[in-house]
């Protein structure tokens, strides 16, 4: 693979990761259900115990989108680099961590407009919902860790990168008709 394929595949591989990382904000911010707090007669703002526990579903959504987009970046590189040999891996991991961060900032920017002035402009009986805002940052981390488990388990489980073509070159040279089909 020569000098400028390789950089039009790498930027490619950005732009898709970019790509993938607004449609899964788009996701996220319309799968998660934003509890509500409620403003009293008295200005106070109250919110049930049940919507507490809801606040942790947008951090739950933003996981699964994680996880399902790791894998499928994961998978795009692979396919696309695979034979660029061991820093694929890298590649996988800078692409997911492109969408992730993606992801987060376009998602938190699609949702609500900030709490503090919803609140203040809140009149009684009416429900504000909370921001969409993700919690445990942690969750960033599952997009680099799943694309690259990808990568480390096809290069792990699959032929190594030009076994088949040395494969194939050999049952030539040695006079076959029919390049030879090993079974794995």
């Amino acid at each position: 693979m020569g000098g400028r394929q390789l950089v039009n595949r790498v930027g490619l591989v950005v732009a898709v990761a970019l790509l993938v990382g607004a449609l899964a904000a788009l996701l996220w911010v319309a799968l998660t259900q934003l509890p509500a707090f409620v403003v009293g007669a008295d200005g106070q703002a109250t919110i049930a115990e049940r919507a507490m526990a809801q606040v942790a579903s947008a951090d739950w959504w933003f996981s699964v989108l994680a996880v399902v987009g790791g894998l499928g970046l994961g998978v795009g590189v692979w396919a696309s680099l695979r034979q660029w040999g061991w820093p694929v891996a890298f590649v996988a991991v800078g692409a997911a961590a492109i969408a992730a961060v993606t992801c987060w900032l376009v998602g938190e920017t699609l949702g609500p407009t900030p709490f503090a002035a919803r609140m203040a402009a809140a009149t009684a009986g009416e429900a504000v919902p909370v921001a969409l805002r993700l919690h445990a940052l942690s969750a960033l981390a599952l997009w680099p860790f799943s694309a690259v488990a990808v990568c480390l388990f096809a290069s792990a489980l699959g032929p190594e990168v030009g076994e088949r073509t040395r494969r194939r070159r050999q049952a030539v040279e040695a006079g076959a008709s029919e390049p030879v089909v090993e079974e794995a």
